[in-house]
């Protein structure tokens, strides 16, 4: 007779969720990009449509990242 079969489970991970100050560094064509180049960040650059703001962008913005699920 075989033996039962055994269910596979594969670790879950932790949810992870993180913020980044990050500082306005130039505007291009057509978005503002913003910088963080602290050591360990785990974001260095983003680049935000220029619709997302009106008027002049901001100088500084915080970014934060939740993984959710």
């Amino acid at each position: 007779m075989a033996a039962p079969a055994t269910k596979k489970t594969t670790p879950t991970k932790a949810p992870i969720s993180f913020s980044v100050e990050m500082d306005f560094t130039k505007s291009t064509k057509g978005t503002h990009v913003y910088s963080n180049d602290g050591e360990g960040v785990p974001v260095t650059t983003l680049y935000v449509k220029r619709a997302a703001f009106t008027g002049e962008p901001p100088a500084q913005i915080t970014l934060t990242v939740e993984v959710s699920g």
